[in-house]
């Protein structure tokens, strides 16, 4: 008996095949990047992520060693956040909107400066404070400036529903995403105060109904199993989004439990009870987790691996990760000197604070930096960012770390001492899709508990203690880096203003 889980992530897309103890076995990807057009737009042809997805399926059933008789269950997890939207006929309306789109800068600055504070009660209600890429505040945008298409609009999905729709022709969305901006958090339904509120109360027929992201919620059609090698009538879970469903797969299913997901969204994670909560405090996002009772105190960084990529092509010149990681390893702690501002995105920054003009670069180049210096400062760059996301958390923990990152010691030693914690990495790579895996075993009865699973199947390849010494002078950095990140604030804002005179 074998699960798949679908990864649709924002730069690939994956199928992976896992047996009934949670191993992985298989992965086929298809690389799907996003289209990338004026100051801050991203998108998606959603047609195209839909072939990627059903290649990457069939291909993992052509090549074994499971065939479509012995797939008990497939789901889907994917990028969150964003605008997928389908007609009457089930087709896209356009291309999708991505999370790291920034075109709502506007309406989210209104919202923020609207009086009485607008932006305090959506933070309070939904958890999250209004930023661009959200799809409360991607639907706002679309009323402004696209409301005769957003009049057609039949259903309003996330990525991995727009996925899970053409497998199986179900119309469905779960807490884990609906809860990023839709979801009155603490009951756990539609808001439909904060949609009236931003006078969208006319879409509401729009917003699918969440369930828990361990449904059985559809089954493979005719069509999606002839496009994909599936058989018919195939369990498809409901699935969920992409950073809560990794931490159920990386074994974060306690209170307590921390998190850091290096991928293009670098995301930090803190695992709590509702009554630990404090919904809508100052610098706090939360997220449901996949398991019922637990919540995801949640810090995404925007910037994360693209910098990482950018510093391979532009700096070191070189396509061998080997080379870049041997240059970092080969400078001292701290770049002599040199921080890297890791905010690279065109949509700015939106954690651990919120400025869609911001913006990467070096502080404190000399004539004697070489490009292994700057390789190390990008380094440290996203790994202070991931310190400053982090803030003032309990720190005896240990930090799960997930994601493209991870397979990296360099920088693995790197993120433990700079927290002072240890870190632990999976022997799993695709840890979203294993995420996806241990809900699908739990729910087909071969674990009784998430605990048990998550016990049995999370096995860890390495563990990376801090050298103290290295984490007090850690601080020492990050306190300059916060001071470097917060003097820019104005600089950032300065900057965008100019861009729009000089056009």
């Amino acid at each position: 008996m074998y699960v798949i889980g679908v990864d649709c992530g924002t730069t690939n897309v994956k199928a992976v095949l896992f047996d009934e103890t949670g191993t992985e076995l298989l992965v086929k990807s298809q690389e799907n990047r996003p289209e990338y057009s004026g100051i801050s737009d991203s998108e998606m042809d959603m047609d195209i992520t839909w072939s990627k997805t059903a290649e990457c399926i069939r291909s993992l059933l052509e090549d074994g060693p499971a065939d479509k008789d012995s797939i008990a269950a497939i789901g889907i997890t994917g990028q969150g956040e964003g605008l997928w939207l389908i007609d009457k006929n089930g087709r896209p309306l356009q291309k999708a909107i991505l999370w790291c789109d920034g075109r709502a800068a506007k309406e989210v600055n209104a919202v923020i400066n609207a009086k009485p504070a607008i932006g305090e009660q959506i933070h309070s209600v939904t958890g999250t404070s209004p930023v661009e890429g959200t799809q409360l505040m991607l639907l706002k945008w679309m009323l402004n400036n696209r409301k005769d298409i957003l009049d057609k609009a039949a259903a309003c999905f996330f990525c991995k529903d727009w996925i899970r729709y053409k497998l199986s022709g179900k119309i469905a969305a779960d807490f884990t995403d609906s809860s990023t901006s839709l979801l009155d958090i603490k009951k756990g339904t539609v808001a439909d105060d904060i949609l009236k509120l931003l006078g969208l109360e006319e879409y509401r027929h729009i917003l699918p109904e969440p369930v828990q992201s361990d449904t059985f919620c559809a089954f493979v059609s005719e069509t999606a199993a002839a496009e994909t090698g599936l058989k018919e009538g195939t369990p498809i879970l409901t699935g969920g989004l992409d950073v809560s469903v990794t931490a159920l797969g990386i074994g974060a299913v306690k209170e307590h439990d921390c998190c850091v997901i290096v991928g293009t969204t670098c995301a930090t994670e803190v695992i709590y009870k509702q009554k630990d909560c404090r919904f809508g405090a100052p610098d706090t996002r939360y997220e449901k987790h996949p398991l019922t009772d637990l919540y995801i105190s949640i810090c995404p960084s925007m910037n994360g691996t693209p910098n990482i990529d950018w510093a391979m092509k532009e700096i070191a010149g070189t396509d061998d990760f080997e080379e870049l990681h041997e240059m970092a390893a080969s400078e001292p702690l701290g770049s002599r000197g040199v921080l890297y501002l890791p905010y690279i995105s065109l949509a700015g920054e939106r954690s651990p604070f919120h400025n869609p003009y911001a913006r990467a670069g070096f502080f404190g180049i000399n004539i004697k930096c070489t490009k292994a210096t700057l390789v190390r400062a990008v380094y440290e760059g996203i790994t202070l960012s991931i310190r400053d996301c982090f803030g003032n958390i309990d720190r005896s923990g240990t930090i799960y770390l997930a994601g493209g990152g991870a397979k990296d010691a360099v920088w693995a030693q790197m993120i433990s001492d700079f927290m002072g914690m240890p870190v632990r990495t999976s022997e799993a790579h695709e840890l979203g899709a294993k995420g996806i895996c241990l809900m699908a075993l739990v729910k087909l009865g071969f674990f009784e508990t998430y605990e048990e699973a998550a016990a049995k199947c999370c096995r860890y390849k390495a563990e990376y203690k801090p050298n103290l010494q290295n984490t007090e002078k850690c601080e020492r950095i990050y306190d300059l880096f916060k001071s470097v990140r917060i003097a820019h604030m104005p600089l950032w804002n300065s900057r965008y203003e100019l861009l729009q005179y000089l056009q």
